[in-house]
């Protein structure tokens, strides 16, 4: 059957049809329209090559239903909640009042608490890394990014950083009184008074920090015997202790000692931290060692105001 010239347009039509249908689906829909309700996301890519790899972890839409969604991201837009799906690698929408998001907002404040400690545990690593050329015990970190010195010593950690304490000579000196009548005794039943003293009213170590933290390491691994004292300024000397010693041979001391609390840090490293304060003055650490009483050699050091501390000036 011929048709008529006027339908073959319409024939032309009917035959086309079905071709731009098939472009029509093939074709990326536009995306909804904005709103003030939007979060702020980059448009979405138009196949999933566009997506920078690896695709992040994301978080979760947690439905009412109890199930969960994860997503890359979302945007909120009137009543309606579009995401890009970890799982399908697309874009995709629901409706909004499916999303429970008391527990989708609460979630996202864990993870963003999970992520946190993650990202300090990863700094620690770094800095484990940075010190890889220290020994298992100097590894211990005193300060934040400051590692104890792996040779042995007496250290102090004030202000956010660690410096060494070196040792001086002190002096012992016998009460003239006492001196001269041992003297003319020939059997010593006169009790004996020694004064330990150290040359200078102020020690050339300082410090500024009111609580500092002491660390000792002993080259043999023993546990030293120490007492932290607060000497006494007369004149150009610092008074450390006074020893009594009777005449059956038994010994006192008389000195303004600091109770110290004492910590095993590692295998022969000793921490010392105080329950007070130090006071602006001069300390000295004394050390006894057993059998044959208190070694003149002495940690020294002396406490300055903080800087702008006008009370102590």
């Amino acid at each position: 059957m011929l048709l008529k010239a006027n339908s073959r347009p319409l024939l032309l039509s009917l035959l086309c049809a079905p071709l731009a249908l098939a472009l029509a689906a093939q074709s990326p829909s536009p995306a909804p329209p904005s709103s003030s309700q939007e979060r702020p996301a980059p448009a979405p890519p138009s196949s999933s090559q566009d997506v920078p790899l690896p695709i992040p972890q994301g978080t979760r839409l947690i439905l009412k239903d109890g199930n969960f969604l994860l997503v890359r991201e979302y945007r909120i837009t009137a009543d309606r909640v579009r995401y890009w799906s970890v799982e399908r690698e697309a874009w995709e929408e629901i409706p909004a009042a499916l999303v429970d998001w008391d527990a989708t907002h609460k979630g996202e404040a864990d993870d963003a608490a999970r992520k946190k400690q993650i990202d300090q545990k990863l700094r620690e690593i770094a800095q484990r890394q940075n010190s890889a050329d220290l020994t298992v015990d100097t590894s211990i970190e005193v300060a934040p990014g400051v590692f104890l010195p792996d040779a042995p010593g007496f250290y102090v950690v004030a202000g956010g950083a660690v410096d060494t304490i070196g040792q001086n000579l002190a002096e012992s000196h016998l009460g003239k009184a006492r001196l001269l009548a041992q003297i003319f005794t020939p059997i010593p039943i006169v009790p004996a008074k020694h004064t330990v003293e150290m040359k200078g009213a102020r020690a050339k170590f300082r410090i500024r920090d009111p609580h500092p933290e002491f660390y000792i390491r002993t080259q043999d691994g023993h546990e030293p015997q120490i007492a932290l004292i607060r000497a006494s300024v007369h004149g150009s000397s610092r008074m450390i202790t006074e020893i009594n010693t009777s005449v059956v041979g038994i010994s006192t001391t008389k000195d303004k000692q600091i109770a110290l609390e004492r910590w095993v840090a590692a295998n022969g490293l000793y921490r010392y931290t105080m329950g007070q304060k130090l006071e602006p003055g001069e300390y000295a650490f004394v050390q006894n060692v057993p059998d044959k009483g208190l070694d003149l050699y002495l940690w020294d050091f002396g406490v300055d105001p903080p800087e702008g501390d006008s009370k102590h000036k």
